[in-house]
């Protein structure tokens, strides 16, 4: 699919947390929105709790999945789970 920005492009702010990886997010409020990494090429992840709705999204697996919360007590379904390579 596309992305793109219906409204606030002017308000985004964008800050390189690592040399792979940019974190936008709102310059008024500071809520973070999007993630993009060199590791995930053509890939704009958004925070769900930033959309209007998350219907018709469905999870394509678990990124990070060998450092979540341990007491979270749940086996991640049959999604993949991927650990990024450290690059």
């Amino acid at each position: 699919g596309t992305f793109g920005l219906s409204a606030g492009e002017s308000q985004l702010a964008r800050y390189e947390s690592s040399a792979p990886a940019v974190r936008s997010f709102c310059s008024r409020c500071g809520s973070p929105l999007f993630f993009q990494s060199s590791r995930w090429p053509g890939e704009i992840h958004v925070t769900l709790a930033s959309l209007d709705s998350a219907e018709g999204l469905e999870p394509k697996g678990h990124a990070y999945w060998g450092s979540r919360a341990p007491w979270l007590g749940w086996d991640g379904g049959g999604l993949p789970k991927v650990e990024p390579s450290s690059e």
